[in-house]
């Protein structure tokens, strides 16, 4: 295919609607998938703020975690973002931001 050719087939696309389309689309699916990742990122700083709290404020592995969860679902829940992340997320999280911590203890 020469450069002609493929200017003329790129006109063609843009002509009938199919490249708008897929431009729209490729818009759509990029601006979800740093949307998801900025969720998930200031979620991990929440949990990191509530795991040192535990740590510092409890005694034991699940009194902590579990305050570490109240904690992050009650601020959740006052920011009106729980809709956005499941249990399993937070425990994630939460998981990730002990791991951290122990990381850096070394």
């Amino acid at each position: 295919m020469t450069t002609n050719n493929l200017i003329n087939f790129a006109e063609a696309l843009w002509q009938s609607g199919i490249a708008p389309a897929l431009l729209i689309l490729s818009i759509w699916w990029l601006s979800a998938r740093f949307d998801r990742n900025n969720r998930l990122a200031s979620l991990l700083g929440i949990a990191e703020g509530a795991v040192k709290w535990a740590e510092a404020t409890f005694d034991g592995g699940q009194t902590q975690k579990a305050q570490a969860i109240k904690l992050i679902t009650d601020y959740l829940m006052k920011a009106d973002k729980a809709h956005l992340f499941t249990a399993k997320q937070i425990d994630e999280a939460i998981e990730w931001s002990v791991e951290k911590m122990k990381e850096a203890e070394k």
